[in-house]
C-alpha cells in the first residue's frame, strides 16, 4: 500500500503546483483564456487520474479493513465525487465568453474552488492516507 500512498501524494503534489499556477493567472488583471483553457484542461485530468487511481487502490483497500477505516472511506469518497462535479459544472458554466463577461466573479470562484480542493487533499493526507497505511497493516 506505501507505493499507492506515496503516487498518491505526488498525485497532490502535482495538484497543488497546477493549483498555484492557476492563481498566478487569476491573478491577472485580464484573463488569458488560452493559459486558463490548459489549466482548466490540466485540472480536470489530473482530478480524473487521480479520482481513478483513489477507486481502485485507496477505496478498496479501506473497504476491506472494514470499521472506522470502511466508513471514512464511503464518507470520503462521495466527498471527492460531489468536489468532481462541482468542478465539472464549473467548467461548463464558465465557458471563455462568460470568463471575459465576468472575470471579477469568475476570479472569485475559480479561487474558491481551489481553496477547496487544497483543504480537500490535506485532509485525505492527514486522515484518510493513514489508515489506509494502518488498514493494509492490520
Amino acid at each position: 500500500m506505501k507505493e499507492h500512498l506515496d503516487a498518491l501524494c505526488r498525485q497532490h503534489d502535482e495538484l497543488r503546483a497546477l493549483a498555484t499556477q492557476y492563481e498566478r493567472e487569476l491573478d491577472k488583471a485580464q484573463p488569458d483564456t488560452t493559459a486558463l483553457s490548459k489549466c482548466r484542461w490540466t485540472l480536470a485530468r489530473l482530478i480524473s487520474t487521480h479520482l481513478a487511481y483513489e477507486g481502485a487502490h485507496l477505496y478498496p483497500a479501506l473497504s476491506r479493513s472494514g470499521g472506522p477505516a470502511m466508513e471514512t472511506g464511503r464518507k470520503m469518497a462521495a466527498e471527492m465525487t460531489e468536489l468532481g462535479g462541482r468542478l465539472q459544472n464549473h467548467v461548463r458554466e464558465w465557458t471563455v465568453g462568460a470568463i471575459a463577461d465576468d472575470w471579477a466573479r469568475y476570479r472569485r470562484s475559480s479561487k474558491d474552488l481551489i481553496a477547496v480542493l487544497r483543504a480537500r487533499m490535506d485532509v485525505e493526507e492527514a486522515e484518510l492516507y493513514p489508515l489506509a497505511s494502518v488498514a493494509k497493516a492490520a
